[in-house]
């Protein structure tokens, strides 16, 4: 779907709910639309806006209790994942500081060969 359809796709349902909801004629309802589209002010443009917040109330109302069913799970993976990394915090330097008989560049192979 292109921007302009999903635009008039809009438009159209403004258009329907402000007839429906609000008793407006159809062609109240296009130009109020229109207003508003233009970012002009008339006598029914307020009704627009709130329309179009209450449209997406309605269509963001499931992944809003999405969200809030799954935060405190995500509550609880935060927590496990600050434990874990205080734990591999405190384990790290006792594993690397047991190892100090050569610098960290240093190969345990020895120095490359020479090519002849």
């Amino acid at each position: 779907m292109t921007p302009e359809q999903a635009s008039a796709r809009a438009a159209l349902i403004l258009i329907g709910r402000l007839v429906k909801l609000h008793g407006l004629t159809v062609e109240e309802a296009v130009t109020a639309v229109a207003q508003r589209r233009r970012r002009e002010t008339g006598p029914h443009t307020h009704l627009v806006l709130a329309e179009a917040h209450a449209v997406m109330a309605e269509a963001l109302a499931p992944i809003r209790a999405a969200i809030d069913a799954f935060r405190p799970m995500a509550q609880a993976a935060a927590a496990a994942m600050a434990e874990l990394s205080r734990t591999l915090r405190q384990t790290t330097p006792k594993a690397t500081a047991a190892r100090h008989d050569r610098p960290a560049w240093a190969t345990p192979y020895g120095p490359p060969p020479r090519r002849r």
